[in-house]
C-alpha cells in the first residue's frame, strides 16, 4: 500500500507538471494544433469520428493514471513506461513543426518532452524506485562478503544510519524482524523458527548427546563463535542465565524456586549445608584443562586447575592434559578438556596404575 507522504518532492512535482501538460496538449490539439491544422472541428465532426476522438483521449487519461499509481507503489516500470510515452508524445510536436503548425509552441513542448525524459533517467530518480524496508526508525541493507574459501555470502543487517558499505534492500522471501531482547535492536529470522537467545555476544545453542547407557540428553551452552556441533535455540523454560565469576563466561542455570527477603534467598541450615558439601564434592573431584586463564596469571596458553586452584601453566595442550591426567589420577578426580567453543568436554576418569 503506498503513502502519499512518502513521495519526494521532486517526484511529485514530475506527477503534477506531467497531468497539467496532458491537459494542455489536449486543449492545444484540439483548439490549434494539427486537428485544426487539418481542417477539421468539433461541430464538423461526424459520429464515428466523435468516438474514435472520444477513445484517444480516455487512453490518454488511463495511460496517465498508470504512469501516476505506478510511481506512487515505486514500480521501476511505470518509470519506463513513462520514458516510452513521452518518446511516442514528441512525435507529435516534431509532426507540427514539420507542417508549419504552431512552430514557436511546438518547438517548447518538444523541449520539455526532452527534459522529463532526461529527469527520468537520473539516478535521483532511479533511487527513487529502489524499494527498501524499513522497521521503524531502522532500514534495512545487504552487503555481499567474499569468504576465505572464495564463495560469497550475502549479509542482512539494520541501520539507523548510512553504513561504510552495503545497500538498502527488500525484505527477502522466508524471513521477518525479530528483536534482541538485551539491545532492542531488531534482525533477521526465518519464519517458523523460535527467537534465538543471545546474552551480550555470546549465544545459546543446543545439542543432543547419546550416553552410555543408551539416553539422549539436550546439552545447552553459550558460544561466542559458530560451534562445530549444535544448533541455535531460544530459552527453555524454568531455566535463567547465570555468570562464572572466574571465566565471566554465561550458563543456564534452574531457576530458583526458593522464597525471598527483599533481595537475599532464605535457606534452611540442612539446605546450606547441602549446597555447600556438593561444592567441595565437586571441586575436589574435577580437574580442569583450560585456555587463556585469567589476567595477571597468564604464564602460558594452557592452564590446570581446579575450581580454587591453578595447579600448572603450559604452552601446548597436550602437556597441559598430560599433566591434568597425573593430578586426576593422584585426586581420583574427572578430566574435563575446554573446547575451542568454550565448553567443555564431557570428562573422563583416568585409571590408576597398578
Amino acid at each position: 500500500m503506498y503513502k502519499v507522504k512518502d513521495v519526494p518532492y521532486g517526484i511529485s512535482l514530475f506527477l503534477v507538471f506531467l497531468v497539467g501538460l496532458e491537459i494542455y496538449w489536449s486543449y492545444s490539439f484540439l483548439s490549434w494544433g494539427l486537428f485544426d491544422c487539418y481542417g477539421n472541428s468539433l461541430g464538423s465532426l461526424s459520429v464515428i469520428k466523435w468516438l474514435i476522438l472520444l477513445f484517444m483521449l480516455i487512453i490518454l487519461a488511463i495511460v496517465v493514471i498508470m504512469i501516476i499509481r505506478g510511481f506512487l507503489e515505486k514500480d521501476d516500470w511505470a518509470r519506463k513506461f513513462a520514458i516510452t510515452i513521452l518518446l511516442i508524445a514528441i512525435l507529435m510536436p516534431l509532426w507540427a513543426i514539420l507542417v508549419g503548425c504552431s512552430i514557436i509552441e511546438q518547438f517548447i513542448l518538444f523541449l520539455i518532452y526532452i527534459v522529463l525524459i532526461i529527469y527520468l533517467m537520473t539516478s535521483y530518480v532511479k533511487k527513487y524506485f529502489v524499494k527498501v524496508f524499513r522497521y521503524g526508525e531502522w532500514t534495512l541493507y545487504k552487503r555481499v562478503v567474499t569468504l576465505k574459501s572464495g564463495k560469497t555470502l550475502t549479509i542482512y543487517f539494520f541501520s539507523k544510519h548510512i553504513p561504510h558499505s552495503g545497500e538498502p534492500t527488500v525484505m527477502p522471501e522466508g524471513y521477518t524482524v525479530g528483536i534482541n531482547e538485551r539491545s532492542n535492536m531488531p534482525y533477521l529470522k526465518k519464519i517458523g523458527t523460535p527467537d534465538a537467545y543471545s546474552y551480550g555476544k555470546w549465544k545459546l545453542y543446543k545439542k543432543q548427546v547419546k550416553l552410555k547407557s543408551g539416553k539422549v540428553l539436550t546439552i545447552y551452552f553459550f558460544s561466542g563463535k559458530k560451534p562445530k556441533s549444535g544448533k541455535r535455540c531460544s530459552m527453555p523454560e524454568g531455566y535463567e542465565v547465570g555468570i562464572n565469576p572466574r571465566s565471566n563466561m554465561p550458563f543456564l542455570r534452574k531457576k530458583s524456586t526458593k522464597p525471598k527477603t527483599g533481595n537475599v534467598e532464605v535457606w534452611t541450615s540442612e539446605e546450606k549445608k547441602e549446597d555447600e558439601e556438593s561444592k567441595a564434592k565437586k571441586a575436589a573431584n574435577v580437574i580442569y584443562v583450560v585456555s587463556k586463564p585469567q589476567p595477571g596469571e597468564v604464564r602460558g596458553d594452557w592452564a590446570v586447575r581446579s575450581h580454587g586452584k591453578i595447579y600448572s601453566h603450559h604452552k601446548t595442550k597436550r602437556t597441559a592434559i598430560r599433566e591434568a591426567r597425573k593430578i586426576a589420577k593422584q585426586r581420583d578426580a574427572t578430566v574435563m578438556i575446554q573446547k575451542t567453543d568454550g565448553t567443555f568436554s564431557m570428562g573422563f576418569h583416568p585409571k590408576k596404575n597398578k
